[in-house]
């Protein structure tokens, strides 16, 4: 079944998979997302869908972007960033293809999921696929609505261009830090008019973590209109704040036991 953004509903999450509901969330509340629709997990692609789905991908308009929407992508317990393949800048007319190569990345996908002890990694032909409008992006990137070192600060990582790149770690970003209450810039230096494009991005960043409940790792692209979501998924990965070192103790608790011999400089 082909469903687009504007009518998913609630319960269907695991047709659509994590990546387009979540977007479809964020489109309802009038954030600014890409129209799209998904290929269902119990869709087919075959010669009598061919043309609905390159009819589907005109509509969007010249160029489509195809990208995966599994039922374990962009979770609490794993992003499975750049596990599936994404294309860009498709023709309507190539839209099936893609949604094939996508689904056939899957294979690789479930490797990983195995790997982290998950199940439900789905089989190349049930993997719901996302076709967007593609977003001619002048820069993009991520933001972190909480930075992973700073509970006070979001991050900001911005390239010139399509943010392939950036979320696939093959370019090396601006980074810049804002106050996660204020938005008021704390490190970085922005050129041009992107300081009022990294106002934007910290705006619905915030949004977007005020809606989901939890704070955001979000994809964006500045497109001629402005700021654009293209996803946004749980931040996996905490690390712990430096502790104090004036809390730091030492202690002999169980030195006796495990080392109960004079120790040596060797052995200590």
């Amino acid at each position: 079944m082909l469903i687009w953004l504007d009518e998913i509903g609630d319960a269907d999450r695991l047709r659509v998979g994590g990546k387009a509901f979540v977007l479809a969330r964020l489109r309802r509340a009038g954030l600014p997302v890409p129209d799209g629709f998904v290929l269902t997990a119990d869709e087919a692609v075959d010669g009598d869908h061919e043309a609905a789905l390159a009819a589907a991908a005109a509509h969007l308009g010249r160029a489509a972007a195809v990208r995966s929407s599994g039922a374990l992508e962009d979770t609490s317990e794993a992003s499975f960033a750049g596990q599936y393949r994404t294309l860009l800048d498709v023709s309507p007319d190539a839209v099936a293809r893609s949604v094939e190569t996508v689904r056939r990345s899957a294979a690789d996908a479930a490797g990983y999921a195995q790997a982290l002890g998950l199940h439900g990694a789905p089989a190349p032909s049930s993997l719901p696929v996302l076709v967007q409008r593609f977003v001619e992006a002048r820069a993009a990137g991520v933001v972190f609505s909480r930075h992973p070192l700073d509970p006070g600060a979001m991050l900001v990582e911005s390239h010139a261009g399509p943010g392939e790149g950036v979320v696939s770690g093959t370019v090396r970003p601006e980074r810049y830090v804002l106050d996660r209450e204020t938005g008021e810039l704390r490190d970085g230096a922005p050129r041009g008019s992107l300081a009022a494009d990294l106002h934007q991005v910290f705006l619905l960043a915030r949004r977007a973590e005020e809606l989901l409940g939890a704070p955001q790792d979000v994809e964006w692209a500045l497109a001629t209109d402005g700021v654009v979501l293209l996803q946004s998924r749980p931040i996996t990965v905490e690390v712990e704040p430096p502790r104090d070192p004036r809390l730091r103790r030492l202690t002999r608790a169980n030195v006796g036991e495990v080392l109960p011999d004079p120790v040596t400089p060797l052995t200590a």
